[in-house]
Parts: C-alpha cells; structure tokens; sequence
C-alpha cells in the first residue's frame, strides 16, 4: 500500500497533473468478492482514514496507542488504544447523510454477483489546499453530486445504484477511495471504454473544479473590463496595465500570508510509535488541570505547566513535525539578521521564538486535555450506561487524541507560513530601501 501512495505522488510530479483518477473493475468471482470485502475494511479504517469527526481547530492531536503499550482501558488512553475496533469506528461515506455500516457492506459485497468498481481520486496537495479539498466535508459533498453523473455515464441507473467512498489526508496526495457496484447486477461488462472513462472524470473534475471555474471567470470578466476602460483601446498600455495588475496581485497574496492568511498542509499521519507515549501523558495530563476556570497555559499550576511544556517540546522534536520546526527557526534567523548580525542577539531572537512556539503547542495540549478529563469524569458512570454508550466515549476520546495531533501540526506550521511571509516582505522592501539610496547616489553623482 506504501508503493501506491508513493506512485501517486509520482504520478503528480510527472504529468503535473491537479487530478489522478484511476477506476479498476473486478467480476464476481470467489476470490474478487473477498478481495472487495477486505478493500472496504482497508480504506474505512487504515491509519490517515479520515472518520469524519472533528474538533475546533486548537483541539486537535493524537490518534492510537501501539498494543504493547499497557494501559487501564477505563481511562482516556485506554479508551484511545481500544476506539478502532468497536463496530462503526470507520471513515466511510456514502449517497446518504447517516454512517454506512461496515459490516453489512462487507457482508453485501461477499454476496454481489455483479461486477464491483474500484477508484482512486487524487489531488496534489498544493491544488487540494487551493480548491478547499484537503477535508472529508468537501469530497463528501463533490461526490454526492458527482457519482450518480458518473453511474449514469455508465449506464446505471441511479435507482440501481450503490456506492462507499473514504477520504485519506495523505501528505502530497489527499485522496478518496470509491467502490461502485448495483443493487441488481445489470451491466456484465466492467471494462469501460475510452469515452466512459472520460465521462466519468468529468463527471467528478466538474464538481471539483465548479467554485474554482466560477472564480476564475469572475476574474477574468473583472481584469478584462477594468483593462478596456483604463486602456481606451491602446493596446500597449493595456498591455502595461496587465503587467502592473499582476504584480499588485503577488504583492497582495505575499501580505495576506504574512497575516496567516496562508493555510498550513495536511498534517503528517499519526502512527502508533510516534504517539503512543503522548497519549499516555495526555491522560496524565488530564488529571493535573484544576477543576474549574480558563484552559490556558498562563492559568495553569506549575506543575502542570511543566508537564505540558514538556509534551510540547516531545512533539516539536518528532520527525514528522521536525522539518516544520527547523524551517520555522531558519525564518526567525533570516529575519532577524535583516536587523542585525550580533550573534548574541540572533540567539536571544531564537530563544523566544521557540520558546513562544512552544507555549502555542501547549495551548493545543492543554485544550486536549481538557476534552480528555471531562470525557473521564463521564466514565465514571459507565457501569450505569449500557454498551452502546461506552463504545460511544471510546470513539470520543479517540477523536480528541487524533485532533490533537492534527492541530500541533496546523499551530507549527501557521507560525512556520508567517515567519516566512513577514521575511520575504522584509526583504523586499529593503531591496527597495537599498535602490531608493542607489538613485539617489547616483543623482547626487550627476549634480
């Protein structure tokens, strides 16, 4: 599975290409219809699927806990290690709002005698995060409105139609996993012909693309009449005018990201050797917050202040999140030797910037805590609830732990986006300070 995801990222750099879409189709045979099963089970539940529950944005964290660590499975990081294997604790999707269940579709699909369809939708992460398609929302959405085009284009009727999708937030290729098979086996061929398979990713590239194709249009009629009426039909200065537009235009997009108006990438996937010891302090954590009043690190006893300052610093210094780290410290430096090459002060300068990122993450943890401690309280009672409701705390704090990792990500790279962005602005306007004083050299030159 790892060479697949790597072969889509390939495929992206090679053709560079906004959109990957590959359909596969397997007959009815014994071994297809296992097969069918075991993908249905593979991309609602391996680790990056998405289960379509999120927290606030400063909320989000860790996700699993390895088997050999040992916990009380009556607290949080029990609960965490435990959530995937209740029944439903999957990222699938479907035509309708309510959650599909695994196992029966599981248990349909062992049975269906007609042809089962298999595809991969991918974007590049760059284009994922320009169209907004970098969350399970949006593709649930495009293909809810895209799928029944597409079984049509097929020849399915949509009342005969049956579809499951999942969505994975991979780094460089989020993408999602459908499976399209009918209700009663009509179509025997599942082989498409060329023009079938054009169709059908139109079909799909036609909701992707629907806000970003009404934007561009919008602009285009805009730059258009704007050009007309400032130009009077000189063409040489409507050409000038073109020019000096777009560069007002990067100027603008470099200001906003230097106000974080840039959006971080897909958070690196959560797995279990990574995280496993941060989900148990997480649940130690949890039990150092005081009982009432604002969740926030300057609030906090000192020894929960160290404790979190502690995870905090454990994260940063994780592989998956070192590269943001590192290049976020290369920014601080770079800006302020702009100011200055005193060493001293460069180091002071770096101290706090990780000083201060590292509080930010703690802000995260501390509010994933929080989560954790009220969700313990409520276990309290669970010999009282039946065991619909426990299996429904377990999916609770599993999806607090997750989040958290998530939004640890989003917090480093936000700071990271705008240290980069204020320094690309410092840079060039002293690249302008610096040729405003050669001009003025060289006039006084002249006199």
């Amino acid at each position: 599975m790892a060479e697949r995801r790597e072969n889509l990222v390939s495929e992206h750099r090679r053709f560079q290409a906004p959109f990957i879409f590959k359909m596969s189709f397997y007959s009815p045979t014994a071994k297809n219809k296992s097969k069918n099963a075991a993908h249905i089970s593979y991309i609602g539940t391996r680790p990056g699927a998405d289960m379509g529950v999120e927290l606030d944005a400063d909320e989000k964290g860790v996700s699993e806990i390895s088997d050999e660590l040992a916990v009380d499975p009556g607290s949080a990081a029990g609960h965490v290690k435990y959530a995937h294997e209740r029944p439903g604790s999957h990222g699938l999707f479907s035509a309708a709002g309510d959650t599909p269940n695994l196992k029966q579709i599981q248990s349909e699909l062992e049975q269906h005698e007609g042809v089962v369809w298999r595809s991969i939708l991918s974007l590049s992460e760059e284009d994922a995060k320009r169209l907004d398609f970098d969350s399970r929302t949006k593709w649930e959405d495009a293909l809810r409105a895209a799928v029944p085009e597409a079984a049509a284009k097929m020849g399915i009727r949509e009342s005969n139609l049956r579809w499951v999708a999942a969505f994975h937030q991979e780094q460089g290729h989020p993408h999602v996993h459908l499976v399209i098979w009918e209700k009663e086996p009509e179509r025997r061929k599942g082989l498409l012909s060329k023009g079938e398979r054009i169709d059908v990713k139109k079909s799909f590239m036609k909701q992707i693309y629907a806000e970003e194709q009404t934007r561009l249009f919008q602009e285009k009629t805009a730059m258009r009449d704007l050009i007309r009426d400032l130009a009077k039909g000189d063409t040489e200065k409507a050409l000038t005018i073109m020019d000096d537009v777009r560069k007002e235009m990067k100027a603008v997009e470099l200001d906003l990201k230097a106000a974080g108006g840039g959006k971080p990438g897909i958070a690196p996937k959560a797995y279990p050797e990574d995280i496993k010891k941060i989900a148990v302090q997480m649940d130690e954590l949890s039990k150092l917050l005081p009982g009432k009043g604002r969740v926030a690190l300057k609030y906090m006893p000192e020894e929960a202040k160290s404790k979190v300052r502690q995870m905090a610093e454990h994260m940063m210094q994780q592989p998956a999140f070192k590269d943001s780290l590192n290049r976020y410290m290369t920014s601080v430096e770079e800006m302020t030797r702009l100011h200055t090459t005193n060493p001293e002060a460069i180091k002071k300068a770096q101290d706090k910037a990780y000083s201060d990122l590292r509080d930010r993450v703690a802000n995260v943890l501390l509010k994933g805590a929080a989560k954790v401690n009220k969700i313990n309280r409520e276990d309290f009672k669970k010999e009282l609830m039946d065991k619909k409701a426990v299996r429904e705390a377990s999916r609770q704090q599993a999806n607090v732990a997750k989040s958290v990792w998530k939004s640890v990500w989003s917090a480093m790279e936000q700071a990271r986006m705008k240290n980069e962005a204020q320094g690309e602005i410092q840079k060039r306007q002293e690249a302008r300070r610096q040729q405003r004083i050669r001009q003025q050299q060289q006039e006084h030159e002249k006199d």
